[in-house]
């Protein structure tokens, strides 16, 4: 079986709002289960490709000032089963490039899932990708996310909501929570909670509660 090409869109978003929930399907990976002693379940681990998504080859600077450097372009990206988009300022909020815009909008039809955390949702709102469906979005960017997308029926009520092909988390821990979930619905238990303990992560679920795991973090 072809291994999942997973995108995520180099835009300067909060750090852990990707690193999160790359760093969830990371460590449930084949590579990362073998490494971490679990042989005996990593292949049925997550065969994985990443591609880092960005407008040009240049660097892209987040509001801590790091620096990321996309692995592809908006024009060379291969096809895609899976985007991630993480959540900018509000700044870029009100001035998505083009080109950027017209790339997710394309991709988003392309895809199983678009995986939205934080302001990640006002992004594709604001693109017109959630007229009509129930999303979330950072709980403190109510306003803002109302704003840019009067169309959408924002809840603050979850951690994550699923609509359709579309996943969007509050903030950026729980896009961590949100890809959790999916891992643990695709792939089972077992490999899910290898790589939490790989991560001494423990999830919480859809209404904030901690899930409760089978396997000690410890062990």
């Amino acid at each position: 079986m072809a291994p999942i090409q997973f995108g995520i869109v180099m835009i300067p978003f909060q750090l852990t709002d990707v690193a999160g929930p790359v760093d969830v399907l990371c460590s449930s990976s084949v590579p990362y289960l073998r490494g971490f002693g679990n042989p005996g379940i990593a292949e049925r681990g997550i065969d994985i490709e990443f591609h880092y998504i960005g407008e040009e080859m240049e660097p892209v600077v987040h509001d801590s000032g790091f620096r990321s450097l996309p692995t592809t372009t908006i024009s060379t990206c291969p096809k895609l089963d899976y985007l991630l988009i993480g959540g900018p300022s509000p700044n870029y909020l009100k001035a998505i490039p083009p080109a950027i815009a017209s790339f997710v909008c394309k991709r988003a039809d392309e895809v199983k899932i678009v995986f939205t955390t934080c302001t990640g949702g006002i992004f594709a709102s604001a693109l017109g990708l959630l007229d009509g469906l129930n999303a979330t979005t950072n709980h403190e960017a109510m306003a803002l996310a109302k704003e840019l997308g009067p169309n959408v029926k924002w809840t603050a009520e979850k951690n994550w909501v699923v609509d359709g092909k579309f996943w969007t988390a509050g903030g950026a821990c729980a896009g961590m929570d949100m890809m959790a979930q999916w891992v643990m619905e695709n792939y089972g238990r077992n490999i899910a909670e290898a790589g939490f303990a790989a991560l001494a992560y423990e999830p919480r679920d859809v209404d904030g509660k901690q899930v409760v795991l089978t396997r000690h973090l410890s062990k």
